[in-house]
């Protein structure tokens, strides 16, 4: 079948084929017979055609992992690994539950960082509105009283005059200059060293810094427990985690952490340790994990508290941003009047 791209199929809809595939696996239905209940259950017409084409794989002689690694861009490296070691060691249905849970975590978690920049996305549109509403229309009525002084204005209203002049006279440049700049920016962000620069700044950002982090140690920590739990062995896990971080800076330190885990011996623990970017806690916790040989469950304890986590940060961080944003907002028409 065709290929979709991930944007094709929304990840509800994915989320609820896992769970629903998971169920009838359980009860023993052959997959061919279970995915063709779920094309006729489906409203998805896309999503369909990826059922329909993945069913004439199985029913060809493939097995589900196989079928699924045909659509890279819906069922990724983690979810054919997931339900490879599901299908070989007989608990396919307890795997896609397993993989239905981290969904739904991810899902909920991505909902609140959604919901968290709603506030200030529109307050810096209303600002920026604000501003140029004065700049172009309030300041050109003003500019007639001021040259009938013949005295040197001071800098500040020098270079609010400026900009306003360049606004109001060359709107037309001034558009073509800005969407050149955002296309050239936005083409060397999708370059690998500007997806390194781009990924490193944002840690460096005070808060902002701060969440990504967590959310990075989150991810790793879940999907981690996720594969493991599945029964995929450590160092497969830590080649298909490398790439769900989100962030090239944590993708190259992970080509280290799995080096010293496959070269010099290290155990998980202490091949994070040398890494020095994992919080010593959560370290210190996979490190009792280890020595009670308890890995999976431990971190599991350590996703969900991780989950709780962000989701604090994230509140303490709306409700600091708000008055931020008004101050922003206040200092900017404030620096005009002025």
């Amino acid at each position: 079948g065709r290929i979709l791209k991930k944007s094709a199929v929304p990840a509800s809809v994915i989320t609820s084929f896992i769970r629903q595939l998971s169920v009838l696996v359980g009860t023993g239905i052959p997959y061919d017979r279970a995915i063709e209940i779920l094309i006729q259950e489906s409203d998805h017409s896309a999503f369909q055609h990826v059922l329909s084409g993945i069913k004439a794989q199985i029913e060809e002689g493939s097995s589900l992992a196989v079928a699924l690694e045909s659509q890279p861009e819906i069922f990724p490296k983690m979810y054919v690994a997931m339900v490879r070691a599901g299908e070989a060691g007989g608990t396919l249905s307890k795997v896609l539950n397993q993989l239905t849970i981290s969904r739904e975590s991810n899902e909920a978690l991505a909902s609140k960082i959604k919901g968290a920049l709603i506030y200030p996305v529109i307050m810096t549109i209303v600002g920026l509105f604000i501003v140029v509403f004065m700049i172009t229309f309030i300041i050109p009525k003003v500019v007639p009283i001021f040259q009938q002084f013949d005295i040197q204005l001071p800098l500040p209203t020098q270079i609010v005059l400026g900009i306003s002049y360049l606004v109001s006279n060359y709107w037309i440049q001034f558009i073509v200059l800005t969407v050149a700049c955002i296309f050239t920016f936005r083409r060397f962000l999708r370059t690998s060293r500007g997806e390194r620069i781009k990924d490193w700044f944002l840690l460096q950002i005070p808060i902002l810094g701060n969440i990504i982090k967590k959310i990075i140690t989150f991810r790793f920590v879940q999907t981690l427990a996720t594969l493991l739990t599945s029964g995929v062995e450590l160092k497969h896990s830590l080649d298909i985690v490398k790439y769900v971080m989100g962030n090239r800076v944590y993708e190259d330190i992970f080509d280290q952490i799995t080096g010293d885990i496959t070269k010099k011996g290290l155990n998980l623990s202490q091949a994070l340790r040398q890494s020095s970017v994992f919080p010593g806690s959560v370290i210190q916790m996979i490190r009792v994990g280890e020595e009670s040989s308890t890995l999976e469950e431990m971190l599991t304890k350590i996703a969900n508290i991780l989950e709780n986590e962000v989701k604090q940060t994230l509140d303490k961080a709306v409700a600091l941003i708000e008055p931020i944003m008004i101050l922003w907002m206040a200092a900017s028409v404030g620096f005009i009047v002025l």
